[in-house]
């Protein structure tokens, strides 16, 4: 038989033309973080939820269910949370030397596609999503403020006696967001564009229906 003489092809990887940009972002009302709590969440992944629960009501700590609903730039110092975690410690995070209060760059990607849509700038946000990456240490945004309060509330849950919440209100809050992108759907120009319509339709954090977390562009460098 004769030989086949076998075809080689070469394979070319195009290299991608990524760019990189900061958004620069200000707030135009409170920034309401409020993620689940180490106690919720102890008793969510406890074997036993009734004696976790029981556990929980015996040696509730405050000052550890505030710290512990916000996402830390440096994470919470303290192994105990429960044990460690008090009201000179949460003023210590709260310094900007020592640690900052973030917001998810998560939840910022999701409201961002979710402006796409909404501002029928495209039927789905799928081109958007494959184009803009935000590229934080952490999956987190650390947010810069000038005063901090907290908010303490009863709320009906759907089952049950009304309940204490206590929710971290952030004023004169800004955040630097990096990104890296590419200009082959989208220009810089039309994701800014886009941000802008997330930051003032949508927000981010919690209480965005009653129209916490808006924010604006202020500068892309």
């Amino acid at each position: 038989m004769p030989k086949v003489e076998k075809k080689t092809e070469e394979v070319v990887i195009k290299e991608m033309n990524f760019k990189y940009a900061i958004i620069h972002i200000e707030g135009d009302g409170d920034l309401v973080l409020n993620k689940m709590n180490a106690s919720n969440t102890r008793q969510l992944v406890a074997d036993d939820r009734k004696a976790a629960s029981l556990w929980e009501a015996q040696h509730k700590n405050k000052w550890e269910n505030i710290i512990t609903s916000i996402h830390w730039k440096n994470g919470i110092p303290v192994e105990d949370t429960n044990a460690e975690c008090t009201e000179d410690l949460l003023y210590e995070m709260l310094n900007p030397a020592n640690n900052a209060p973030c917001i998810t760059s998560f939840g910022l990607k999701k409201s961002w596609g979710q402006a796409v849509v909404r501002q029928e700038v495209d039927k789905y946000s799928t081109k958007f999503d494959s184009a803009v990456n935000i590229v934080s240490e952490g999956g987190l945004i650390p947010v810069k403020f000038t005063e901090w309060r907290l908010d303490e509330r009863l709320m009906s849950p759907k089952r049950g006696a009304p309940i204490t919440v206590q929710l971290n209100h952030f004023t004169g809050w800004s955040a630097d967001i990096p990104i890296k992108y590419t200009e082959n759907v989208y220009s810089i120009n039309e994701i800014a564009t886009i941000i802008n319509y997330a930051g003032f339709s949508i927000g981010i954090g919690s209480g965005r229906t009653s129209g916490y977390g808006r924010y604006h562009i202020v500068g892309i460098t």
